[in-house]
């Protein structure tokens, strides 16, 4: 084994959730909410970005706009530009959600 797949193999088992196994227990572990990973993965910097993800939240609140769209552009974004996966999101989750009647 090569240093290559060694690192590939490591970061498969951290995407994977490789701390299992590392928690403690007792102490409560938080999951982040849909809004803080939006902002986290579309690495938002303006104020018109975070309005935008909050807007998002709110429909997905709502039950207006479907959870699954919002992560599959959210991916889709990321695996078309990760450095500035925004401006993707932003366009495919508007036309996306304009096709099944939702106004952003």
């Amino acid at each position: 084994m090569n240093r290559r797949q060694l690192f590939r193999g490591v970061a498969a088992w951290i995407a994977m959730g490789g701390s299992a196994g590392l928690a403690r227990p007792g102490v409560a572990q938080t999951v982040a909410t849909l809004n803080e990973t939006l902002r986290s993965v579309l690495k938002c910097r303006r104020p018109e970005e975070f309005a935008f993800v909050d807007l998002v939240t709110q429909k997905v609140e709502q039950g207006v706009l479907p959870l699954a769209l919002v992560l599959s552009m959210m991916r889709w974004a990321r695996e078309r530009r990760s450095d500035i996966p925004f401006p993707y999101f932003k366009e495919g989750l508007t036309r996306r959600a304009a096709a099944i009647g939702v106004n952003l």
